[in-house]
């Protein structure tokens, strides 16, 4: 991955921010069982009965993998019946991937209070609609941490509109009555925007190094050193605005997708609005995600 040209906060900004995630240190680090689990599929000697041990120990985490397993999105349909199955259906990497997003979905997006200024399950749906096209766009060997990098990349929209709600509507206002793109409004009135706020939260949560700096980094245009995931995301983004999956504020960001990020993706703008209705039918698919908060 090519070095970040996001700017860093000024000081000023970093004290602000380092405060804004003070105002989160009630909602627990990663989970012990997601802990578990990465370490479990990081170890080559374990097996499908090893994972079922660590998700079975947690209920909720249980249920929701196999709902997800049986989701028209994996293909499982209704005929996978317990945990094995399902780990052994979605394969140790999505195991890992869909543990972290469960936890962020209920730590954090489904926090109290996050419907005050922000749209939550509209942002929601925009993210998963990410997910699933970084997926799509991504080569099959990152399908899996693109979509997980999707389906993160706002989070700083969550952890400001929750931590920071006036500002949040002053950022708002801004973007609206004076149509500059959100990313900037936030800068204006945070002195940072949601893409390095959400980078220092994933870096607060211990999140691998790359997946804090494709949250950090989905904004900026495209470099020659950008690797196959960021390009994903950043298309991915794009796309799932301009086919408006998302709050109706989020319209104020979207920009057309990059033609270097296109043909990474084997793409032109031609075909992909021929794909458009093959783009809504993946996206339609993954709506148990979209049910998680």
């Amino acid at each position: 991955m090519s070095e970040t040209v996001v700017q860093s906060p000024s000081p000023l900004a970093g004290q602000e921010l380092d405060a804004l995630l003070a105002d989160f240190r009630d909602i627990p680090t990663i989970p012990e069982v997601l802990v578990r689990i990465w370490q479990l599929v990081d170890d080559p000697r374990s097996s499908a009965k090893d994972l079922e041990v660590v998700v079975s120990m947690e209920p909720p985490l249980a249920a929701k993998v196999l709902r997800l397993a049986n989701s028209p999105y994996y293909g499982g349909r209704g005929r996978i019946g317990d945990v094995r199955m399902a780990i052994t259906a979605l394969g140790f990497d999505t195991l890992r991937n869909l543990a972290v997003c469960l936890s962020v979905a209920q730590g954090l997006a489904g926090k109290k209070g996050a419907d005050r200024v922000l749209d939550r399950k509209a942002l929601w749906r925009h993210s998963v609609a990410t997910a699933v096209l970084s997926r799509r766009f991504a080569p099959p060997e990152c399908g899996e941490e693109a979509f997980t990098a999707g389906l993160l990349h706002d989070i700083g929209k969550f952890v400001i509109s929750l931590g920071r709600p006036e500002a949040y509507g002053e950022i708002a206002r801004r973007a609206i009555e004076d149509e500059v793109p959100f990313e900037r409004a936030e800068r204006e009135v945070l002195g940072f925007d949601h893409a390095t706020a959400g980078a220092a939260f994933a870096r607060q949560w211990n999140f691998p190094d790359k997946l804090q700096a494709w949250i950090h980094e989905h904004h900026r245009p495209p470099a020659p050193g950008d690797d196959a995931t960021l390009r994903a995301v950043r298309l991915a983004d794009r796309v799932a605005h301009a086919l408006g999956v998302g709050a109706a504020i989020m319209a104020l960001e979207a920009a057309p997708p990059d033609a270097d990020d296109l043909e990474a993706a084997g793409l032109d703008f031609e075909s992909l609005v021929d794909h458009e209705e093959e783009l809504r039918e993946d996206i339609s698919r993954a709506h148990e995600f979209m049910n998680l908060i």
